[in-house]
């Protein structure tokens, strides 16, 4: 008995706007290929927007994991292959591929935990339990995962050594049709926030581009713990938990600037990026003592 496909569910291609520095698509993209393909997939098995609608229930994500494999440059095409790999009560977990098909490659895979207000409906629930496959070894977590992020407040985040990265209002066009931030945009704000940190730890960013040395996130992973709003004041704060020789893993903490809530945390890890030859670079004894003296205390 053969073990179900994967079901095609979002194609485009890469637009010279959502390239960053690096000449290649940003980080944010990914996690908005997923938004979409979730819910083609909901839709394929049965529960899409408007089933939702009718039923009046609201489907949200809980946490996006990410591995970026390869690059995307302009003008290349993206497709999306999607199934469920675990169904709960109220729980699933689906997984996307994100293919390059111009050059045959898997590009990255998101795993995304998707939590619905109800109990799924039974036909549904069936039909995602026949769909279901197991999580590719090459999809799960490896550098990320490992910390426990805790529910800080805004006026906790600089006793543990977090440091201000961005400050910014949400805008309707950055909302889903509820109003709700969404996660493209979470994943943008830390994406914009990285030059300020890597700033703060000792690297130049304007003379690192001079030099066509860049930096590159190779997997995430992001808790969505409470929805913000169009209209809503969002503080990003960063900060470096770990590194190695060519490694760094950060943090970023979304904050509701009003109340000072938790809205969402990530794990990033980066890289010093060689733009000439498109290869990773070590850190110097030099850069390691910085980074050492500038670690979180969480």
């Amino acid at each position: 008995m053969s073990s179900p496909a994967l079901i095609p569910t979002f194609s485009t291609a890469v637009n010279t706007w959502q390239c960053d520095e690096n000449d290649h698509l940003n980080v944010q993209f990914y996690t908005e290929f997923a938004h979409e393909a979730s819910a083609n997939l909901l839709a394929k098995l049965g529960f899409g927007p408007r089933a939702q609608r009718a039923a009046g229930v609201v489907t949200r994500a809980v946490d996006d994991h990410v591995r970026y494999v390869r690059e995307f440059r302009v003008v290349e095409p993206v497709e999306v292959h999607s199934a469920p790999v675990e169904v709960g009560e109220r729980e699933m977990v689906a997984y996307h591929e994100v293919r390059n098909p111009a050059k045959g490659e898997v590009a990255a895979t998101i795993r995304r935990r998707i939590v619905c207000e109800r109990a799924w409906p039974a036909a549904f629930r069936a039909r995602a339990e026949a769909a279901c496959i197991a999580l590719p070894e090459a999809a799960r977590p490896r550098s990320v995962g490992k910390l426990s992020l805790p529910d800080l407040t805004l006026a906790e985040a600089p006793s543990v050594g977090l440091i201000e990265v961005g400050r910014t209002q949400i805008t309707p066009d950055e909302c889903d049709e509820r109003g709700e931030f969404l996660p493209r945009h979470q994943f943008g704000r830390y994406s914009d926030g990285a030059p300020v940190l890597w700033n703060h730890l000792g690297f130049d960013r304007a003379a690192m581009q001079e030099r066509q040395e860049g930096s590159v996130v190779v997997e995430m992973l992001n808790h969505y713990r409470r929805p913000l709003q169009a209209g809503d004041l969002a503080v990003v704060m960063s900060g470096l938990a770990s590194f190695s020789d060519k490694v760094v893993v950060f943090t970023h903490f979304l904050f509701e600037a009003e109340s000072g809530t938790l809205a969402a945390c990530a794990e990033a890890v980066g890289m010093k990026f060689d733009q000439k030859v498109r290869k990773i670079m070590s850190f110097t004894p030099e850069d390691r003592a910085r980074l050492e003296a500038c670690r979180l205390k969480l």
